[in-house]
């Protein structure tokens, strides 16, 4: 059986259930889509990546998809035994998904450079045919959504202070521990951190990796996760 995971590296949902399938130790290929059908012939359901194959099945939503892959191969778990600290996993990994994940949009898609940047990277691997009209339409469709979300209305200078009382809180919750909430070992909330850290700490993005930069105890959370999941 082969257990396919469609989707690109360069989204930290992609790379939050990549990163869960080698903790997992889960052999699988990865499919890169070629332009914006293939993200619809992959998952017909949202039109987004990722999307899994699993077990017969073509799951989409990278939380959905580590909550399958937990059912499918229990050791080791994304989730604490202990219910309260479960929560605060599940709780953590929703807030990064769905929160931290706009300043990173924002860097990318408000700022002309950084969106200039953002093109060539994002184009570099697909078909000629396919640049134009990702060049045409991704920009302002992508930078509506983030005024619609709402943070893509602030100034820059501000967005930038609110990242980085984020980030400043994430160290809190950190702690001494090597992961969140005082475990030795990464849950489903560690690896949606990491994936988004890792979409801040891009060269498009040079704010956001001066923000990261800032915080010595984040790059070493992202270096020891890498580690486990390389």
């Amino acid at each position: 059986m082969a257990i396919i995971l469609y989707g690109n590296r360069l989204s930290p949902f992609v790379e939050k259930v990549h990163r869960g399938l080698m903790l997992k130790q889960i052999p699988f290929q990865q499919h890169e889509p070629h332009g914006p059908f293939d993200l619809r012939r992959n998952n017909p359901t949202t039109g987004k990546m990722p999307a899994l194959d699993l077990d017969g099945q073509r799951l989409f939503d990278s939380t959905l998809i580590l909550r399958a892959l937990d059912e499918f191969k229990p050791e080791p778990p994304l989730l604490s035994p202990d219910p309260p600290i479960a929560a605060q996993q599940r709780l953590l990994e929703d807030w990064a998904d769905e929160s931290l994940y706009w300043y990173g949009m924002v860097l990318r898609w408000n700022i002309p450079a950084n969106t200039t940047r953002t093109i060539k990277l994002i184009c570099k691997d697909l078909p000629p045919v396919v640049r134009p009209l990702i060049k045409l339409m991704a920009p302002r469709f992508v930078a509506s959504q983030t005024r619609a979300q709402g943070l893509g209305r602030l100034p820059l200078n501000v967005l930038l202070q609110e990242l980085d009382r984020h980030l400043a809180n994430l160290v809190q919750l950190l702690g001494d521990g090597p992961f969140f909430f005082s475990t030795s070992q990464p849950s489903i909330a560690d690896l949606a951190v990491f994936g988004q850290l890792g979409f801040l700490y891009s060269p498009v993005t040079p704010e956001g990796t001066a923000a990261v930069e800032k915080y010595s105890e984040l790059l070493e959370f992202c270096q020891r996760l890498d580690a486990m999941t390389d």
